[in-house]
């Protein structure tokens, strides 16, 4: 059987939550699989340093045509996917993106979440434009099955687009226990801290900074802790994000306010690993790598318990109303400031987070793709 996989997700150049997935999912796909044939499809107009996936059985194909143009020719069907992939029995998107396939070609397609349809004020002019031409629906009622990260999501796949049920496969990502442990050496935790200039204790959000990651919330949360810790701000920029830096520079403890910056995959474990707490309050989550990586190194989470994050959090963190700083800043006191609750949640977090790899995550998608 041949596969193609899109791999346009990963052009951006950093990692967040999905090119974690497309990257991880692909790698333990191909080490798993040995009897199917692999073309792996990416797209830029300039020549880009993707990911290198050395396996007999896979080959990558890149196109050169400006990201716009392949859009809209897919969009109006005026290109084939088949047309640099060859003939293929299943084009997967681990993302959605704009595709125009042959009928005789199967389709799978990961949905992360719904936020751009269910929440469209999160978002600038711009994304909310993408998500409208990418036309949600029409993707998923051509798709053959539907890999949802969660429940929440399936079910907000039935609620809003009617999905039958029976094409909508829940598989869980996983996270890279090999790189997210508890044993992260003293040397890179002190490399990681001289790098960013980190303060003695922190309190870490880890996430791009966007609306409905809530950072205007751990701000105002924060500025109600009694605890001398700092709150350490790591994450690309996103969208609308003036107002968050406006709260920082204007908040009373702005001196005990960091925004870092991106951080470098090599550099996350230490940095999640050191700091008192993940905070993780998003009105809208799919799925939630961050609390789980940071249970997997022990480091307590509060997070929002809407959504999907109670169904990946569990009772291994202190789960939030996302709308109420008082809420948010008692639980983040309560960690701090209660050693036997803190280990208690290290130790439930460490449970919870073994529960997730990414080689039981290959190992289903690759016995759905294999049905046929």
């Amino acid at each position: 059987m041949k596969i193609a996989i899109d791999l346009r997700s990963l052009s951006s150049g950093t990692v967040s939550g999905v090119e974690n997935y497309c990257m991880n999912l692909l790698e333990n796909m191909l080490e798993l699989d040995r009897q199917n044939q692999y073309v792996l499809f990416s797209n830029s107009m300039r020549a880009k340093k993707m990911p290198d996936f050395h396996y007999v059985n896979s080959k990558t194909v890149q196109s050169r045509i400006p990201s716009k143009i392949l859009n809209l020719a897919f969009k109006f069907n005026l290109q084939k996917v088949e047309k640099f992939t060859g003939v293929v029995d299943w084009f997967f998107m681990p993302n959605l993106n704009q595709f125009s396939i042959s009928p005789q070609t199967r389709l799978a397609i990961t949905v992360h979440d719904l936020s751009p349809v269910i929440l469209p004020e999160f978002y600038n002019l711009k994304r909310k434009l993408w998500h409208k031409f990418l036309n949600y629906k029409e993707a998923f009622n051509r798709a053959n099955i539907l890999f949802a990260v969660s429940e929440f999501t399936k079910n907000d796949l039935i609620r809003i687009f009617n999905i039958d049920s029976n094409k909508i496969k829940v598989i869980y990502p996983g996270i890279d226990h090999r790189q997210f442990n508890q044993n992260i050496p003293v040397n890179e935790q002190r490399t990681v801290r001289n790098i960013y200039g980190l303060p003695g204790d922190y309190i870490l959000f880890l996430n791009t900074v966007e609306p409905r990651k809530n950072l205007a919330g751990v701000i105002s949360a924060f500025e109600k802790l009694q605890s001398p810790a700092s709150l350490v701000i790591a994450g690309r920029l996103g969208w609308k994000y003036g107002n968050d830096f406006k709260l920082i520079k204007n908040s009373k403890k702005s001196a005990k306010i960091r925004y870092i910056g991106y951080v470098a995959e090599r550099y996350k474990p230490a940095l999640v690993k050191m700091a008192k707490l993940l905070v993780y309050p998003s009105f809208y989550e799919g799925f939630g790598f961050q609390p789980l990586e940071a249970m997997a190194v022990g480091t307590p989470v509060v997070a929002s318990h809407l959504t999907s994050l109670p169904e990946i959090v569990g009772d291994s963190g202190l789960l939030v109303d996302p709308y109420n700083p008082n809420s948010l800043a008692g639980a983040m006191e309560d960690i701090l400031n209660n050693e036997k609750l803190r280990s208690l949640l290290i130790q439930k977090g460490f449970i919870q987070s073994q529960k997730f790899n990414w080689e039981k995550t290959a190992g289903e998608v690759l016995q759905e793709l294999n049905k046929i």
